[in-house]
């Protein structure tokens, strides 16, 4: 998020100087920079003991591509318990662990996507009503399966070079 107004007292806010970041958002009534914002997420790659990833369809959006359980992260988590939140909110699976594998910032949404490898057992899923379907695929499968040069496909990439 970019500010053209004080999210403090509503005044437009002008580009100033600010040291060596450039010409930032600022409020002259409130003496304040405004720093760019924007949102933390996590995106798991799950993974049971057999070696092969759980992908979803989601309800909504593009409901015809599988993606990666995701999800925004709440104030006081870490990444690993925002992960494991997400995968057993979406998929009724209670990772084992949860490890950090990589970080892509995504510009359309002005996320910072936390690639996130999530091991679970394999067992059937109870998925919430985010969710049309959810299903394993090898790591060759899977990295096919989601769409060419997206984030969760470079993090597909990623857990199997840290866990084959």
């Amino acid at each position: 998020m970019r500010f053209e107004y004080c999210p403090f007292c509503g005044e437009k806010t002008i580009l100033k100087k600010i040291g060596d970041e450039g010409d930032i958002p600022y409020c002259e009534k409130c003496s304040r920079p405004l720093f760019d914002m924007f949102s933390t997420c996590v995106l798991n790659v799950v993974v049971n003991e057999y070696n092969e990833v759980l992908l979803i369809r989601q309800s909504y959006g593009d409901t015809s591509k599988y993606v990666g359980v995701a999800g925004f992260m709440k104030i006081g988590e870490t990444p690993e318990e925002a992960g494991a939140r997400e995968v057993l909110e979406e998929t009724g699976l209670a990772p084992e662990s949860v490890t950090y594998i990589d970080s892509a910032f995504y510009e359309g949404r002005d996320q910072l996507m936390l690639g996130l490898i999530a091991r679970v057992k394999k067992a059937d899923t109870n998925i919430s009503g985010e969710l049309l379907e959810a299903k394993w695929f090898t790591f060759e499968e899977a990295v096919k399966t989601v769409r060419e040069g997206s984030i969760i496909q470079r993090f597909i990439i990623a857990a199997e070079k840290e866990i084959v």
